[in-house]
């Protein structure tokens, strides 16, 4: 088992420790160094380093390292001095280190073991000294290399900082800033994305697999691999003595000779601990873990991290297994059976959900490149799988199921990336757990399951409700390709099926292409091959779905066979209904039809289909759009942020000088309103404003009441404010909240320049504790409140994205003229919303802004109120350096 671990000493940053991914796949644990190493790095550097490196490290034959050594590595402050080792099981492969030398500078320099050296561990190591640097105010590395150290020197030019070189007593001097940059982020997301990908290439290309478990069990998981076609070798191990038969067998996995690849395991989870061990000192790439376990039980837990520990990736507890189709593979290192060879990808977390995807997908005869059930505690997630399918050319469609997001914001950012060349469905995201994202996140509420789903949208995913959405999506886009417009012909044989298909095809948002194309109840394939053939032919058609009855014996499989034909040679989607009676106990696919016509039992689930399919289509081939470049100044607004949590570290609501001062920042001008207690000020106040103002209760409780004047506009003399002020005073006595003498505090009265009239929109940003800032726009009243039209996206905005929020209000005529009123300054909303976004992507510590009411006119756009919270967390939310998840 894992050594028991020793305290921390003090300032011990246990928030630095992570588990990574080498550049080859592997794993290992990194951490920063504790006194108690000193042993381990004894053992690192007299018998795992050569000579070579340890002169290249210090510039000299240095054999051994003196007590003196051990002791000044070994112990750090975490501030000025600072360290990291990577570890695989028990044994140090490398470490590096920062010294600060003056100012916001330090040198920096690694040791990695030779055999260990090419797999990424100086560039992971460096990462994490960068993070941890600039968390203590250092702002630049310094190191002095020896100009025959070339591979040491490659790893500061290849990380993507802008290097400053110069040569002194024939010694390399480099310097460079670790301030993160696009170049540096995207040099990590690089590397990021080849280890991740490699790890999963790994997992699913074994040439080993040692099978353990109980003899019954044993013999299922074996019988799997080997109908499955399995290239490799099996090995069996029975916990119980019970023979396994068809496959060599051992008595442990020590006992077995020579490495291993991959480890499928079906034991209690208390003996999972000396399997992990067992299985990393054979060279496991990875194990999958079928046992089911509590997930409130801290030791599933605690076998996901001995695995990382010992670089092996995990699957499960209560994983499904792992299944690769690969003629040349034939992985089925799961109980259920091998699905048929294709382009769909399905990862998915529990045992329970693997069963009714897998058993959905066999039934459909739905091809499958890949399926990975991870289960609910996993080393594995659907990131480090997405990043796999981004290059698996076998890959067509991806379908996830996801239980929970470990980490939201990565999982966006690859999802957006990967859908960009693949279709991504995703089934109910909005309705996952999801943990936080770096930093303090306390008292951060979550966005509802409505904004999550449009998060997802803006991304590029598909989202789905049902199991069966996913699958009929999947079909769909694995075997035809994408739709280039909305319009659908209509074919079938059945007058009342063209009639509700035609409803059906207008209510999800398609066009249809002509009138249904209905045929005789005995029409024959061959006419309805042709039919088929010649609409797809016709340039006024983007897509064909041909509905196909029959109520005798014959069935419509000879249909199927000929529409199959036409599908194989189509250059647009054509999609299969098939209604009959005949092998009604089975699917309408069988084995022996072309894997090339995608079939539905029902026009509304195919046509719905075609409709996600289209509009992903349409997105992926749109115009992004572009991030504008805004005026703005995001050190005056992080002053203003600074200067509020160095006097309230826990955080508040600004006031509304200080809302003015942020958001003006940041380009936004917030119409001045001015707080009057009585009548007498409140004329005093218009006359200096010069008239034509508004006087209005603030107040929630009386300006919650749409049905209640409580806005008195267009003032222009004390006779007028006058009756305004006694207007006022009755609507709060009759609401029951006038205080002694008709005192009129209650209500919060202010007077206010007017504006131009206009239509009143709400638009907000929130800090969501995982997804980082949502920003929202909707109607101001019922629209937005009760009715729920609010439209969601994540910062950055891009042109388009902004454009799209405004259009997808469901209240969207009221912006664009509708019954002949002026259209408003569409232009001026979309500016709004960039600012906004890019303020609260600038600022992680803006935990609410509400800007409301926002007055667009025809030419002009007004914000009347702002109410922001600011609240205490990390300036950045997401860390400058990989670790799993």
């Amino acid at each position: 088992m894992r050594p028991a671990p020793t305290e921390n000493p003090p300032g011990y940053p246990t928030e630095w420790e992570a588990d990574v991914v080498l550049a080859d796949g592997g794993t290992a644990r990194l951490r920063p160094i504790k006194p108690s190493d000193a042993d381990m790095l004894v053992d690192f550097y007299d018998n795992r380093v050569s000579a070579e490196s340890k002169y290249l490290r210090f510039f000299a034959p240095y054999p051994r390292l003196s007590q003196r050594d051990v002791e000044r590595f070994t112990n750090v402050d975490y501030v000025d001095r600072v360290a990291f080792i990577l570890t695989v099981g028990e044994r140090m492969i490398g470490v590096g280190r920062f010294d600060r030398t003056e100012n916001d500078e330090a040198e920096v320099a690694f040791l990695v073991e030779d055999a260990h050296q090419g797999r990424g561990v100086a560039q992971l190591l460096l990462e994490h000294l960068a993070e941890a640097a600039r968390e203590r105010g250092i702002t630049a590395f310094v190191a002095d290399v020896l100009p025959e150290n070339r591979r040491m020197a490659q790893v500061f030019a290849d990380a993507g900082y802008r290097l400053h070189k110069g040569i002194e007593d024939g010694v390399l001097s480099v310097e460079f800033p670790i301030l993160p940059t696009d170049t540096s982020v995207g040099v990590m997301e690089r590397r990021e994305h080849r280890a991740e990908g490699a790890s999963m290439q790994r997992l699913l290309t074994p040439e080993r697999v040692v099978v353990v478990g109980a003899g019954a069990e044993a013999q299922v998981l074996v019988n799997s691999m080997l109908s499955g076609g399995f290239r490799g070798e099996v090995i069996a191990v029975s916990t119980d003595d019970t023979p396994v038969s068809g496959v060599r067998t051992a008595s442990s996995i020590a006992t077995v000779e020579g490495r291993i690849d991959l480890a499928v395991v079906s034991i209690p989870i208390s003996e999972l601990g000396g399997v992990v061990i067992d299985a990393a000192h054979k060279g496991a790439h990875g194990m999958v873990v079928l046992t089911s376990g509590d997930p409130a039980d801290r030791s599933n837990l605690t076998v996901v991290s001995l695995a990382r520990a010992y670089g092996v990736r995990a699957l499960g507890p209560d994983a499904l297994g792992l299944i690769n189709t690969n003629p040349q593979v034939g992985l089925n290192a799961s109980p259920g059976p091998m699905p048929r060879t294709g382009g769909v990808g399905i990862f998915c977390q529990s045992a329970a959900a693997g069963v009714g995807f897998l058993r959905s997908a066999v039934r459909a005869h739905l091809g499958l490149s890949s399926f990975i059930s991870s289960g609910d505690i996993a080393d594995v997630t659907g990131n480090d799988v997405m990043q796999f399918w981004e290059d698996d050319e076998e890959t067509r469609v991806c379908l996830l199921s996801l239980d929970s997001l470990g980490n939201p914001r990565k999982f966006s950012r690859i999802a957006r990336r990967l859908a960009r060349r693949k279709p991504v469905v995703v089934l109910a995201p909005g309705r996952a757990r999801r943990s936080s994202h770096a930093g303090d996140r306390g008292g951060l509420s979550l966005a509802p399951d409505a904004a999550v789903d449009a998060l997802f949208r803006q991304a590029g995913v598909i989202v789905v409700h049902h199991r069966g959405a996913m699958m009929d999506i999947g079909k769909l886009a694995a075997r035809q390709p994408l739709p280039h417009g909305l319009r659908v012909r209509l074919i079938t044989n059945s007058a009342s099926m063209a009639r509700q298909m035609a409803q059906t095809v207008t209510s999800v948002g398609l066009l249809l292409s002509g009138e249904p194309m209905v045929f005789p109840a005995n029409a024959s394939e061959v006419q309805l091959a042709d039919a088929a053939r010649a609409a797809l032919a016709d340039d006024s058609c983007d897509s064909v779905v041909c509905t196909v009855v029959s109520v005798y014996d014959d069935g419509t499989r000879a249909t199927q066979w000929k529409l199959s034909e036409v599908a194989t040679e189509s250059h647009k989607p054509l999609l299969g209904v098939f209604l009959d009676f005949a092998d009604v106990e089975e699917d309408h696919e069988g084995t022996d039809l072309p894997n090339t016509l995608p079939t539905y039992t029902s026009p509304a689930d195919a046509i719905q289909a075609l409709a996600a399919v289209t509009a992903y289509a349409h997105w992926r081939e749109r115009d992004p759009g572009a991030v504008p470049l805004l005026d703005v100044d995001e050190l005056a607004a992080k002053r203003v942020v600074n200067r509020v949590l160095s006097a309230e570290p826990r955080g508040r609501e600004l006031t509304d000088e200080e809302t003015a001062e942020l958001l003006g920042a940041y380009g936004v001008q917030v119409v001045p309103k001015y707080r009057v207690d009585s009548l007498a000020e409140a004329i005093s106040k218009a006359e200096e404003l010069g008239w034509n103002v508004v006087l209005k209760a603030t107040a929630q409780a009386v300006r919650g009441r749409p049905d209640l004047a409580s806005v008195y506009r267009n003032l222009d003399n004390a006779a007028e404010m006058s009756q305004a002020w006694v207007d006022l005073g009755e609507l709060v006595r009759e609401l029951g909240l006038a205080g002694k003498d008709g005192d009129l505090s209650v209500a919060v009265p202010v007077v206010q320049p007017m504006v131009m009239p206009g239509v009143a929109l709400v638009l907000t940003s929130r800090e969501d504790a995982a997804f980082g800032p949502i920003v929202s726009l909707g109607l101001d009243g019922i629209a937005s409140e009760l009715l729920g039209d609010v439209v969601y996206r994540v910062p950055p905005l891009t042109t388009v994205d902004a454009a799209a929020m405004v259009r997808d209000l469901r209240a969207a005529p009221t912006l664009f003229g509708r019954h002949g009123s002026p259209r408003v300054n569409i232009s001026a909303v979309e500016d709004l919303l960039h600012r906004v976004a890019q303020l609260s992507d600038d600022l992680p510590q803006l935990s609410t802004a509400t800007l409301n009411p926002c007055i667009a006119s025809t030419t002009t756009l007004s914000v009347l109120g702002a109410r922001i919270f600011i609240a205490p967390t990390d300036d950045q939310r997401d860390p400058m350096a990989r670790s799993l998840g």
